[in-house]
């Protein structure tokens, strides 16, 4: 009997963390809905709440052993089809509604992001079994909060948005800084206290300036938060021989 609550426990927890992952898709919903009511602001809250969604949810789906007691979903796909969604679709849609590029360029570079990005979500062996992307990532919701905390112009943002696109269809390997072994949990942390300070410059660029002097303070916690992430990638890059997990 025991053994069988106990089960049922498991099951439970399994099918939470499927739930977790698919309030992503309510995240992007409200965020859509938050652009054509030309809620800039509101918008970006609800993408930055996926992201959080998606940071976690992964590692909770491999604690809780989900695909061992929720094995008629495939949560890869779920997760897939929600990531599409708030790291693509709807970043395209800010670009083109937001005017992010020069007019000219509102309509081709989405289009480009979008077809360019399909395809890599359907390339069986964009992610090697070492967790090595084979292609810049599609996560062009991190870089489209990052172009508005910036602040940049608008050629500026075809510049660094072309460059991406590039190094997209270029075949270099890019590893998952959560997952090399021994550092999940701890880049799991630093990831999700960037995404809280990345809210807070967000927040303040779109015209809530209340971070007044403490402004300096937090640039500098979020420049330092990236280099890191850009210094690991690069470390394990030059050290992708080591075994992963």
């Amino acid at each position: 009997m025991k053994k069988y609550s106990n089960l049922n426990i498991n099951v439970i927890k399994a099918y939470l963390v499927h739930l977790l992952t698919g309030i992503g898709i309510l995240m992007s919903f409200f965020s859509i809905i938050s652009i054509l009511n030309e809620d800039k602001l509101l918008s970006f809250l609800f993408l930055i709440i996926a992201l959080f969604i998606d940071v976690i949810d992964g590692n909770l789906a491999r604690k809780y052993n989900v695909k061992k007691f929720c094995p008629n979903i495939d949560g890869v796909m779920l997760d897939s089809i929600v990531d599409y969604i708030n790291y693509v679709f709807i970043p395209c849609i800010i670009i083109y509604k937001f005017n992010y590029v020069p007019e000219q360029f509102v309509i081709i570079l989405p289009i480009l992001i979008l077809s360019i990005s399909l395809f890599s979500f359907s390339y069986l062996k964009v992610m090697t079994e070492n967790y090595l992307y084979i292609g810049f990532p599609s996560i062009w919701n991190v870089i489209i909060i990052y172009l508005s905390i910036l602040d940049l112009n608008v050629w500026n943002n075809l510049f660094i948005l072309v460059i991406l696109i590039i190094l997209k269809v270029i075949p270099i390997k890019v590893i998952h800084p959560m997952r090399y072994k021994n550092h999940k949990r701890k880049n799991s942390i630093i990831a999700i206290g960037l995404i809280f300070i990345s809210l807070i410059l967000l927040l303040n660029s779109l015209n809530i300036n209340f971070l007044d002097k403490f402004k300096s303070i937090f640039e500098i916690i979020w420049y330092v938060l990236n280099a890191y992430f850009i210094m690991f990638v690069i470390w394990i890059n030059l050290n992708f021989k080591k075994r992963l997990s």
